[in-house]
């Protein structure tokens, strides 16, 4: 009686393994599990990047155009007094005579960078530069850009000539000139935008990297017909270029910066400074900022002869 019973337990059991139609179904779902986990994770890569290189070109290219903006804001700047039944700025050149507040170039300066510095404007095909000048406070305070040029350095005081009426203004007046330019240094590959200060380096810093297209046009109020001019147009309204520049009411600028690297799949659409539609067969993104500056400043005093 004992002995089946032990046969009945010791009896081996017959375990099923999968077949290997279930082992074919199981990787191909597995595999297709790990496919999609894949794509998801490339995919949602790809577009950190995209809209990482999209935030970066936005905050760059804003900060150059605010930079440009603040600064035409101020041209031809000047503290007034009355002197008689006119008025008179202490926006002056040491010699006393006025200072021009705003110049342009439509093709750049000559030579902006390296040894022996030119910044008449050039001929040769270039893009769009231009200067500005107003007067800035006698003490240096980078903080809120007092007393500084563009690169944070402080401006020296000139002195006023003693018999020039702006001279009741003080004895000293500190005038920030910044040279805004586009330009390639030796060994580089890529433009950049520059920008150049009177202060105590006087030398020129990078405000932006790779940039493709620069352009400034400039509204003069009592043109006829009225119409955006560039620089050159500006300079041959008449032989006297203080008179010419002061004419500007408004300035348009156009910076166009692409992505440092390829991150998309597809061909980028877009428009350039020109308005003319493009495609970057490079697949790298392009930012295309424009803006349109009211000058505050120009022709406000009649400047008193000394």
């Amino acid at each position: 009686m004992l002995m089946p019973i032990l046969k009945l337990i010791l009896k081996p059991i017959r375990q099923r393994g999968f077949s290997l139609v279930e082992l074919l179904v199981a990787m191909t779902l597995g595999t297709a599990l790990v496919l999609l986990s894949s794509t998801l994770y490339f995919s949602s890569k790809a577009s950190f990047r995209l809209n990482d290189e999209k935030l970066r070109l936005q905050q760059d290219g804003s900060h150059a155009m605010g930079v440009m903006a603040q600064n035409l804001r101020q041209a031809g700047f000047g503290k007034l007094a009355s002197a008689g039944s006119l008025a008179v700025t202490d926006f002056i050149e040491a010699d006393g005579q006025p200072a021009q507040g705003l110049r342009g170039c439509a093709y750049g300066f000559a030579r902006p960078l390296g040894p022996g510095k030119d910044f008449s404007c050039s001929n040769a095909a270039g893009m769009a530069a231009f200067e500005v000048a107003y007067r800035t406070d006698n003490y240096a305070d980078p903080a809120s850009g007092a007393g500084v040029d563009c690169n944070g350095s402080k401006v020296q005081p000139i002195a006023v000539p003693v018999d020039h009426p702006a001279y009741r203004l003080g004895p000293q007046v500190s005038i920030a000139k910044n040279l805004f330019f586009v330009a390639r240094r030796a060994g580089s590959t890529a433009s950049a935008l520059y920008c150049q200060g009177n202060g105590n380096n006087n030398s020129a810093q990078p405000l932006l990297n790779n940039v493709e297209q620069f352009q400034l046009a400039y509204d003069v109020a009592d043109a006829s017909p009225r119409r955006w001019l560039d620089a050159s147009q500006v300079s041959a309204l008449s032989d006297d270029q203080l008179s010419n520049w002061k004419r500007v009411t408004s300035v348009r600028l156009c910076l166009q910066i692409p992505g440092e690297q390829m991150v998309s799949a597809e061909v980028q659409h877009y428009v350039d400074c020109d308005g003319a539609a493009r495609v970057a067969e490079d697949r790298s993104l392009r930012q295309v900022f424009t803006s349109t500056v009211t000058l505050r400043n120009q022709a406000v005093a009649i400047q008193v002869p000394p």
